[in-house]
């Protein structure tokens, strides 16, 4: 007997695996490509914000912390004139919950002011973002940061005596004072 050569026909593996190899390779292409972005978008979310860690209230009072200058006062008639080159520092360490200090100065100060020059203020409890209460009075002041936090805007209703002893009827009512810093 003669030996006989046994012919393994390719066209007929070239036509049922090729196939399945390319279909397997494009989709392996495809699952890579998106564990690859998946891993990128969760490299991204873990970075830190630069914060520190810190708290909305140490984040509030590094906005607040710096020499500012008076561009307007107004308890609805312009009051600017009455507190030339005004200019007020807000400093203070942090600590939650804690009390800052604020002092201002003028070339003059009016005879009677809901502006008290030197004070102590806190962030109001829940409200850290927009308001802080001033220690003598215990008034709330609702304030704003605006234009890249370089302009403060502090705004309240005053009613009392003024501080200066002046007469009550010449600083009661709703008052903005509106502060910028370079």
């Amino acid at each position: 007997m003669k030996a006989e050569h046994f012919r393994f026909d390719f066209r007929i593996f070239n036509s049922i695996f090729v196939p399945i190899n390319s279909l397997i390779m494009k989709h392996v292409a495809r699952l890579f490509s998106v564990i690859l972005l998946a891993g990128a978008g969760f490299f991204y979310m873990s970075c830190d914000d630069d914060d520190g860690g810190k708290s909305e209230e140490e984040l509030q009072l590094d906005k607040l912390k710096a020499t500012w200058t008076l561009q307007s006062a107004n308890d609805g008639t312009d009051r600017t004139d009455e507190y030339p080159n005004m200019t007020m520092t807000i400093t203070g360490t942090f600590a939650s919950g804690g009390t800052y200090n604020y002092s201002s100065d003028a070339d003059s100060w009016p005879s009677v002011s809901p502006w008290k020059a030197v004070d102590t203020w806190k962030f109001k409890s829940g409200s850290v973002g927009n308001t802080i209460i001033r220690q003598t009075d215990l008034l709330e002041m609702d304030y704003s940061l605006t234009n890249s936090d370089k302009t403060l805007t502090i705004s309240f209703n005053y009613s009392g005596t003024g501080f200066n002893n002046g007469r009550t009827e010449s600083v009661d009512g709703d008052w903005d004072f509106v502060f910028t810093r370079p």
